[in-house]
């Protein structure tokens, strides 16, 4: 009689084992965007770092770009129950949810591991530009809202969110605001310096190389503090209480076990500390921004609940 529960609880044991083994062994990330972009950047980094490390054998990344990433999480939430998986994620999809209407939601549909990085906003104009100085642009947008072609990442990203504070800080309708998105903030950068644009809010780890060459002009970055080799004022120290970071981080899917879940955590928390993932910070101008289990997953919760709020606000939720 006591076999089957006996027998019942050994395979069960068995296969939670080889569940560990296959999280151990080989590791696949998603990264919800186009090859080259942010989520990219950040997922090729991971891979490289835990096979350097030799925290993971067998690791590899696959794109499914668009819609904020949304595309990615709504093939992501079909994986449930597989450990070996994880997603990249971050302030843009937590933004895009809304945006596109999706039915999924980044604590109950998937399972936050870890906040790894931020990287701020920043407000530049190309080298042409009449606005010399942030309180040039001010000025400017203050007399004539619509006549500024503001760009930046995707609609409700970092950057629309940005712009949006800054017109919701300076009292100016978003209905004046003159908002065209890029598939990201290096790309409408480069919309810019093509005459495209007039002033692009983008993350400054991506257009760090394109302000130090002398291409583009940084006018501020919208940090809450001064940032440490950036010679660029923050808006809070202009008298404007605008500051943006655009986070990234990692969750796995969901239905996994907290066996499962402990061991992605641990994995990730070995990972940053290693010199590989350091440098990875310091070639790509992240800042270092880790968090994770309980924290993690409370800060996404706190994120969806703001950034929801602030998109009404923005009237950027139609």
């Amino acid at each position: 009689m006591s076999y089957v529960p006996r027998l019942t609880l050994i395979a069960t044991a068995a296969l939670l084992f080889a569940a560990s083994a296959q999280a151990q062994s080989e590791l696949k990330i998603l990264a919800p965007a186009s090859v080259g972009g942010g989520w990219d950047g950040t997922a090729q980094a991971i891979a490289e770092t835990l096979r350097t490390e030799k925290l993971v054998p067998s690791v590899s990344v696959y794109n499914i770009p668009g819609k904020a990433g949304t595309l990615g999480l709504a093939e992501f939430v079909k994986l449930k129950g597989q450990p070996n998986n994880l997603m990249v994620t971050g302030f843009v999809m937590v933004a895009g949810i809304p945006i596109n209407k999706s039915p999924f939601d980044l604590n109950s549909d998937v399972t936050p591991i870890a906040r790894l990085t931020t990287s701020y906003e920043v407000l530049l104009v190309s080298t042409k530009s009449p606005y010399k100085t942030v309180e040039d642009l001010i000025g400017a947008f203050k007399s004539n809202p619509s006549a500024i072609r503001f760009g930046g990442s995707s609609e409700g990203g970092s950057g629309h969110v940005a712009v949006g504070k800054l017109a919701k800080e300076l009292k100016i309708p978003m209905s004046q605001v003159k908002f065209i998105p890029s598939a990201g903030g290096a790309q409408a950068a480069k919309a810019m310096m093509g005459g495209e644009l007039d002033v692009v809010s983008a993350g400054y780890s991506e257009i760090e190389d394109l302000i130090r060459s002398g291409q583009v002009r940084g006018l501020a970055i919208l940090a809450p503090e001064a940032v440490a080799g950036v010679n660029l004022p923050t808006l809070i120290a202009r008298g404007y209480n605008v500051d943006v970071s655009n986070w990234r981080g990692v969750v796995a899917t969901g239905r996994i076990s907290a066996a499962q879940r402990s061991e992605l955590t641990v994995m990730m928390t070995r990972m940053v500390r290693t010199d590989t993932w350091k440098k990875k910070l310091a070639e790509n101008k992240w800042d270092a921004y880790f968090a994770s289990g309980t924290t993690f997953d409370r800060f996404v919760r706190v994120q969806k609940t703001d950034v929801a709020q602030l998109l009404q606000d923005l009237n950027i939720l139609k």
